[in-house]
């Protein structure tokens, strides 16, 4: 199955292209299989709300200064780890103790199985939330220079080549690589983008090698091949598969499950401590 993204403004079938985000097709026949329309769809109000606090740029700020305190969460919880004393006594749970023990016991050892990973999910967010920052930045430190984004030669009167001749030049560039995305030019002097999954990678269906056409001439105008593409692109690819919880299949896409229960349970459990703690403050002030 294929994800055919960002469709052009101009229906080619009897589907209105104009409102749906996704359609797959079948990559044998060409036909299409289904259609997503993101907007009309829950989906697209929950991932709006993850991202974006359904308040544009300026939830997506908040969102980032959230990523950032809970990175800074991770980093003093793993200095108060009651773990470093007494290595047993950091994953020892005493069920049958006073609730404010047990809230104790549960945070401490929550955090510490949950801490990296959480981690890795605060600074990718961190990074996307911020992206126009920390992109040229990742690109400096690694020393990997920004490319230049590839353009389609407008021809006049000439319109853009068939689908299925830009996949067959495509596929030349990258034969081993499994069809995933094609992403359609979205102005006149865009490129067209074929997106494939190499038999290396270890990022499922994500499509990170791409293929970039010149929209009218069929011209190869880039080849990005994860497998070679430099580190700052590799560390940017790496993002997905370490928000999403990919990189080690089935089992730790499981895990991500139990991580994205874990700040709930962090929460509800830090909020029991400090009550006690604060209660017992007042009550010594009464006394």
């Amino acid at each position: 199955m294929l994800d055919v993204f960002h469709p052009p403004e101009n229906p080619v079938t009897e589907i209105s292209l104009a409102q749906i985000s996704s359609v797959f097709i079948n990559p044998y026949t060409g036909t299409i299989i289904g259609k997503q329309r993101w907007n009309k769809q829950l989906t697209s109000l929950v991932v709006d709300l993850h991202c974006n606090l359904l308040a544009g740029n300026t939830g997506k700020t908040i969102v980032g200064i959230g990523c950032f305190l809970v990175l800074v969460l991770n980093v003093t919880g793993i200095i108060l780890w009651s773990g470093w004393r007494k290595l047993i006594s950091g994953f020892k749970v005493k069920w049958n103790a006073h609730a404010k023990r047990l809230h104790f016991d549960i945070h401490k050892l929550v955090g510490i199985i949950t801490v990296v990973f959480l981690s890795f999910t605060a600074f990718t967010g961190l990074c996307w939330a911020f992206y126009e920052f920390s992109e040229p930045l990742i690109r400096a430190i690694t020393l990997s220079p920004q490319k230049l984004q590839p353009v389609s030669q407008i021809i006049p009167n000439q319109l853009p080549l068939k689908l299925a001749d830009q996949l067959k030049t495509s596929q030349a560039e990258l034969p081993d690589g499994k069809l995933r995305a094609i992403d359609f030019p979205q102005k006149p002097d865009s490129a067209l983008i074929i997106h494939y999954n190499l038999p290396q990678e270890f990022i499922d269906n994500l499509g990170l090698s791409k293929v970039y056409l010149d929209q009218y001439s069929g011209k190869v105008l880039r080849v990005d091949n994860s497998v070679k593409v430099s580190l700052g692109d590799r560390v940017l690819n790496s993002f997905f598969s370490l928000h999403y919880g990919t990189f080690g299949g089935l089992p730790t896409r499981i895990l991500y499950v139990f991580v994205g229960l874990a700040p709930l349970i962090l929460f509800v459990s830090g909020i029991v401590m400090w009550w006690y703690r604060y209660r017992a403050k007042a009550n010594t002030v009464l006394l």
